[in-house]
């Protein structure tokens, strides 16, 4: 009875030390018990809790390897290790912890999440998308579950099964300014440029500062004919993002269509002495430099840029 009572107020003594910042006195304390008793399962607990939050990661998992190596059971020890190795990035063990819990608590959020995350490393998406479903089984308002899922579904091209996962988390949260612009994004892929539109609105609604939404916003524009509105939101998206060749391209096909020719042909000679190489966006500003030329009388200037256009085998 004394020696339990001894070891309950070692291990007072040390969380109060612990709940001071003196982790170093804490761990003093633990130690002189476990010098006495080296099995003792509350101590050799407490005292990994300290080492993991010391950021020890060694120290803190012999701790809990320790408990485990002496009971048949350790949940508690179990949780930890789990966190423990896959900070680690040892995913072999972080999956036998994992196969330990779920044997005695098949309800517990940390096997699904973290296998989940696990197979997102080892680039087994069919699977993370298994333990998404999971995760939702433990609590079907995880909005940033749903999101990840959402995500990985659209990579994948599953983008009808994408959307259905963001109207989730919109049910869920409304505001979620990241659910609105990839419904958003989602939908443009799918063609669907006015639904798109409105979502990434309502993203731009929500948070003004969601600055890659009024690139998607300028271009759908464009598509929609609606120029000044787009001339306007690709404007703002450039000047936090400058060197964006795409929307500076898509500038200039505004520019054009406003028949703001020395404008568009301005960021066209931009775009071909900066990339200057074969690719798509080069191509079509060689093009669309030469029919400006063309339409402006400068027939010799067009035709040597289309010339141009020509070497670079369009």
């Amino acid at each position: 009875m004394i020696k339990t009572l001894e070891i309950l107020k070692n291990v007072i003594k040390a969380i109060e030390f612990s709940d001071k910042g003196e982790f170093e006195n804490a761990i003093k304390c633990l130690d002189e018990v476990l010098s006495l008793d080296p099995k003792n399962t509350l101590v050799l607990y407490v005292k990994g809790i300290i080492l993991k939050i010391m950021g020890d990661m060694d120290k803190s998992m012999e701790q809990f390897e320790k408990i485990d190596n002496n009971k048949e059971k350790s949940p508690l020890s179990w949780t930890n290790l789990i966190c423990l190795n896959f900070v680690k990035g040892d995913y072999e063990k972080t999956l036998k912890y994992i196969d330990k819990l779920s044997k005695i608590s098949s309800k517990c959020y940390l096997s699904p999440f973290h296998k989940a995350l696990i197979f997102i490393e080892l680039g087994k998406y069919e699977e993370v998308l298994k333990y998404f479903d999971e995760l939702l089984k433990v609590n079907d308002k995880l909005s940033s579950i749903w999101r990840q899922k959402a995500i990985l579904l659209g990579d994948l091209g599953r983008l009808n099964e994408a959307l259905e996962c963001l109207d989730r988390v919109i049910e869920i949260n409304k505001n979620d300014t990241y659910a609105w612009y990839l419904k958003g994004k989602m939908l443009k892929k799918l063609g669907n440029y006015k639904e798109a539109l409105k979502c990434l609105y309502t993203a731009i609604g929500l948070n003004k500062d969601w600055i890659h939404t009024y690139k998607d916003i300028g271009y759908l524009e464009l598509l929609s004919g609606n120029y000044d509105e787009a001339l306007k939101y690709l404007s703002k998206y450039l000047q936090k993002f400058p060197e964006d060749i795409e929307a500076k391209f898509y500038k200039a096909l505004v520019y054009e269509h406003l028949n703001k020719l020395d404008d568009a042909l301005k960021i066209y000679d931009e775009i071909i002495s900066k990339l200057k190489d074969n690719n798509f966006i080069f191509k079509s500003s060689l093009i669309n430099k030469a029919r400006i030329l063309e339409k402006l009388g400068k027939i010799e200037e067009a035709v040597e840029t289309y010339n141009k256009a020509l070497d670079n085998n369009i």
